[in-house]
């Protein structure tokens, strides 16, 4: 897949800076970068190797993987399921020191692509209310409060809010 030229959102530090980045599909050679990233990101689901290598044999199973430039290191990666109509987003993280630089943005981008062009109605998600910059990305990109699931996350009983995007709506890439 051709690389994606990414247009930066501003750092906490207030510099812009364009990040080039290709985004590929998983491949099971990508599980310990895949990990380091996660454990970098502690609002990110802490998934175990067997659980994305699972997710991407299974039917409608969709691992992204963000590369810096051509076939540079992995930066990112998106998880998700697609069943039938729908999709649901289940796990979004960047490294650390590629955040605030659309890398985000760009996975999103490619995942609705995807799922648009294979039919999908529309995509879920669930969120941390106290995670603020994945709220902006996710509302950037159209997603909507469509209920809220009380004491979700185990580890610290805080809420999850469900989001939902209309993919037939304009604007979902």
């Amino acid at each position: 897949m051709p690389g994606i030229s990414v247009v930066p959102t501003p750092s906490s530090t207030g510099g812009n800076k364009t990040v080039s980045i290709s985004i590929r599909d998983f491949a099971p050679s990508d599980t310990a970068s895949l990990l380091d990233i996660q454990r970098t990101a502690p609002q990110a689901a802490q998934w175990q190797a067997a659980d994305y290598e699972n997710l991407s044999r299974e039917p409608g199973g969709l691992i992204l993987m963000a590369q810096s430039g051509g076939a540079g290191a992995i930066i990112g990666f998106l998880a998700a399921r697609v069943m039938g109509e729908e999709a649901e987003l289940y796990n979004l993280a960047v490294a650390e020191a590629h955040r605030r630089k659309g890398v985000s943005k760009g996975l999103v981008r490619e995942f609705h692509r995807r799922l648009i062009a294979a039919g999908v109605m529309g995509v879920s998600c669930e969120v941390r209310p106290s995670n603020t910059p994945a709220l902006n990305l996710y509302v950037g990109f159209g997603y909507e409060r469509s209920g809220v699931r009380r004491h979700y996350y185990a580890n610290d009983g805080e809420d999850a809010l469900v989001l939902w995007r209309d993919l037939r709506a304009a604007g979902a890439i």
